[in-house]
């Protein structure tokens, strides 16, 4: 199973959610069509199952970085650097084809929709352990966590295609000033 998931997760990488076909999948993963299906009743059940891979993958990335973000000078300032350079890894570009289709697709989002909540809780979740949020007022963590999240995806969607490095890095003390003095929620 876990080579089917790998291979999904890669291809969705390489050519986008809509061209993962079951045939790309099992190529890629060096199996036949028929043992993809002994795991996975369809290929929904089996971008499903990356689905929850890619939240895993990215929370265990973020539970493992935790740690040295809480050592540096301004941890808050180092969990958000790492979150723009997560918001701009393979996994999370994964996740973001997955929910641009989930707009339009209604049997992929019921799939999708609790291993993105999983992963938008289990990040809140820690970075409030850590105390990674402690510079900001608690009625406000949340939404500042989530909208700084947001922001920093759509950067790396943007850059792509009409790309910015000028304001990066004001975009990343916007953010700091921001998530130090959010308006009153």
């Amino acid at each position: 199973m876990a080579r089917l998931l790998d291979a999904t997760i890669e291809t969705i990488v390489e050519v986008g959610y809509y061209r993962t076909t079951v045939q790309a999948v099992c190529v890629r993963a060096g199996l036949s069509a028929g043992a993809m299906f002994r795991q996975f009743d369809s290929r929904l059940a089996l971008i499903a199952a990356s689905a929850d891979e890619v939240s895993r993958r990215l929370l265990d990335l973020f539970g493992s970085a935790v740690d040295r973000l809480t050592r540096e000078a301004d941890p808050l300032l180092a969990a958000l650097e790492f979150l723009r350079e997560a918001a701009s890894s393979p996994l999370t570009d994964v996740w973001r084809e997955l929910m641009i289709a989930a707009r339009t697709d209604a049997e992929l989002l019921d799939r999708i929709r609790e291993p993105i909540a999983r992963f938008y809780d289990g990040i809140y979740a820690s970075a409030e352990q850590a105390g990674l949020l402690d510079q900001i007022p608690p009625p406000a963590r949340e939404v500042t966590l989530y909208s700084m999240v947001h922001m920093f995806s759509g950067e790396a969607m943007t850059r792509v295609v009409y790309p910015r490095p000028d304001l990066e890095p004001q975009r990343l003390r916007l953010a700091h000033q921001v998530a130090l003095d959010p308006p009153e929620v």
